[in-house]
């Protein structure tokens, strides 16, 4: 999703989606085609040579959003996360990454799904402890590190 600088007499703000690089948030995702290569954050390609970090998605992500906002327009990331296929360590360290770059940039966000494959709860993850709460399976290290920003 791009933002919309025509729209910026408008008294509205423009939410933004936070799936980038799709091939990490939607890997194995069934709708999404196919992106098999087990994602890493930083993402690699198989050489080792990195296609998409934290400077990237400042690049790419922050720095469209910010000139929007530089007209007036308030910016909200509505929508983001990763699929539960993407294996943990590295869904932790994108999340992590893309929280403090929005934190830096000022702008809110909101979770794609609270429980559910891209949520903190019953999110069927093969490599996450669980904890049991309230006859649900949360993602404590996952909410802990939303709680965080």
């Amino acid at each position: 999703m791009k933002p919309i600088p025509g729209l910026a007499g408008v008294p509205v703000g423009q939410s933004a989606r936070g799936y980038q690089p799709a091939e990490l948030t939607h890997y194995l995702a069934p709708w999404a085609g196919k992106l098999t290569r087990m994602p890493t954050w930083p993402l690699k390609r198989e050489d080792g040579q990195v296609t998409c970090d934290r400077e990237t998605l400042r690049r790419t992500v922050i720095a469209p959003w910010k000139s929007l906002e530089a007209l007036g327009v308030g910016v909200h990331f509505g929508e983001w996360g990763c699929y539960n296929k993407t294996p943990h360590d590295v869904t932790l360290g994108w999340m992590s990454d893309s929280l403090e770059l929005w934190k830096e940039a000022g702008w809110g966000w909101a979770l794609w799904c609270f429980s559910g494959s891209f949520g903190i709860l019953d999110s069927g993850r093969a490599d996450v402890k669980y904890e049991t709460y309230k006859g649900h399976q949360l993602d404590r290290a996952m909410l802990e590190l939303l709680q965080a920003f």
